[in-house]
């Protein structure tokens, strides 16, 4: 029985809830309480509605009252406003593409993969027929898969969780995630107006790459981003008021780079943007007096005089064929760089294929040290259904951490655990080290028997046992591999191949 004194009358009310006869008293406040008697109703109403809701929907209708500043009803209307120096910007944007595509293709003999080659394509049609430096630029936000950005009518509900989860991982620059804006020049329908700052679902997930570098990577004065898309992951390493790079550096296709220097330029008043156009090698006190250099993959040979001190990959190398991984594999060992980081995707189902272009990458060459490798980082799982890797690797020539006897010691350890993802990237970076044919087919026969649905990792080992195993691996198991391979191919032809997204 609860009994409720209002000004004018008093009520008595009976509530049974959950075969409980809940009976409090409560004094409605007189109409001139002051702020204080209305927090204490406050209080009282919450333990109302405790003790009447079920114990199991309590917490939700909690969650589901509770103030955010992530309301869908704050969203952006109406289109950005263009750059005032648009028309010039797209002018020089395109005859640096047409510079570029003029000089001569020391890798035409690798084309992209048949995915990107079709996006390409679409670029190559698309863009002499962009007016405005927000039509390029919204064209490459929503035409072409740079990233996964999405209408907030859409993700708004997972914007508060994304906020939490870059707080609660890195409290350090829980200041600057307070800060933090996308770009007016984004396409209005994926913006939301947040106490003077605009939000999308994927400044969240480009802030959660950037903060997995600034947390570990103690130098980042030079970065080179290898894939740079339309240069969305740019304008918050040079807006960062943690570690700002001096020289951020885009390797790319040209045509993705003409998106880059768009929108670059767009953002940045007075930009020192240096775009290269031959393969001389790059004088390192002229670099050093660039913000931003662009550089197209075929011209790669410009930037190998500078030292880098980090080198990023985000959501791009999971998409290249194995002679483009093997390409910047061998390019990251020669060029002067200290750390690299990735997040790609890793684990994938062998039947599920999606964007991958390759069974294993990153692979670096055994002069690398990964210092950090963690399997499905948890705020990358509420933004995508695939699994990711996190990999931090630091270069450092005779490690001594390679070589068979050590692989096999440092794998010996890992007979106990349960063949999970996370299990399988440490395998992989023994494999990585110099692991020997046996470790590899005790790994394999793991992998099979205990990672369920088979990853595509799985397919990565058994080519490799089937082209490098020696005669007397072959002697001893080579009709056991043979069934395995046939098993792992059938699986993988059942389900779905790195397609091309319309």
């Amino acid at each position: 029985m609860i009994w409720v004194t209002l000004p004018a009358a008093t009520y008595c009310v009976n509530i049974t809830s959950h075969n409980w006869l809940i009976s409090l008293p409560i004094e409605w406040p007189a109409a001139n309480s002051n702020a204080h008697m209305n927090g204490n109703l406050l209080k009282k109403i919450k333990v109302i509605g405790e003790l009447l809701c079920p114990p199991l929907l309590a917490p939700t209708l909690k969650q589901l009252i509770r103030i955010t500043p992530y309301a869908r009803g704050k969203m952006a209307s109406g289109p950005c406003t263009e750059v005032p120096a648009g028309g010039q910007v797209l002018e020089g944007a395109w005859q640096n593409l047409t510079a570029a595509n003029a000089a001569p293709k020391r890798n035409a003999s690798m084309p992209a993969s048949p995915r990107w080659e079709a996006l390409l394509e679409r670029i190559r049609f698309e863009i002499s027929f962009f007016t405005s430096n927000r039509e390029a630029i919204h064209f490459a936000q929503s035409r072409i898969d740079f990233d996964h950005r999405e209408p907030v009518y859409y993700a708004w509900p997972l914007y508060k969780l994304h906020a939490d989860s870059l707080h609660a991982e890195f409290p350090q620059f829980s200041h600057w995630f307070e800060q933090i804006s996308d770009s007016p020049l984004s396409r209005p329908d994926s913006l939301l107006n947040c106490g003077g700052r605009i939000i999308s679902n994927i400044l969240f997930c480009h802030v959660r790459f950037l903060s997995g570098c600034l947390a570990h990577v103690p130098k980042t004065e030079m970065v080179c981003e290898i894939g740079g898309g339309y240069g969305a992951p740019a304008r918050l390493w040079l807006t960062n008021p943690i570690k700002q790079p001096k020289t951020y550096v885009i390797i790319d296709f040209p045509e993705s780079l003409y998106f880059a220097e768009v929108f670059l330029r767009g953002n940045f008043d007075n930009l020192a943007l240096y775009y290269v156009t031959d393969p001389k090698p790059m004088d390192p006190a002229f670099a050093a007096k660039q913000r931003v250099i662009l550089c197209p993959i075929h011209l790669l040979e410009a930037v190998a005089p500078l030292s880098f001190d980090l080198v990023t990959n985000t959501g791009s190398m999971q998409e290249m064929p194995d002679e483009w991984i093997d390409f910047w594999m061998n390019w990251l060992s020669k060029q002067n760089c200290r750390w690299f980081y990735s997040m790609n995707y890793f684990g994938q189902p062998l039947n599920s294929l999606m964007e991958a272009g390759n069974m294993w990458s990153p692979r670096l060459n055994s002069d690398w040290v990964v210092r950090r490798q963690q399997f499905d980082p948890p705020f990358l799982r509420q933004q995508s259904e695939r699994n990711f890797a996190e990999l931090i690797a630091e270069k450092i020539p005779q490690h001594g951490l390679g070589g068979s006897e050590k692989a096999r010691a440092r794998y010996d350890m890992t007979r106990h655990r349960i063949m999970d993802n996370q299990m399988l990237m440490e395998v992989m970076d023994i494999v990585r080290l110099g692991a020997d044919e046996d470790v590899l087919w005790d790994a394999l026969q793991r992998i099979i028997n205990q990672n369920v649905p088979v990853p595509k990792e799985a397919y990565y080992l058994a080519a490799k046992l089937a082209k490098d195993g020696s005669p007397e691996f072959q002697r001893l198991r080579g009709g056991q591999l043979a069934q395995t391979f046939t098993k792992l191919k059938a699986i993988r032809a059942s389900g779905r191949e790195n397609t091309y997204s319309a």
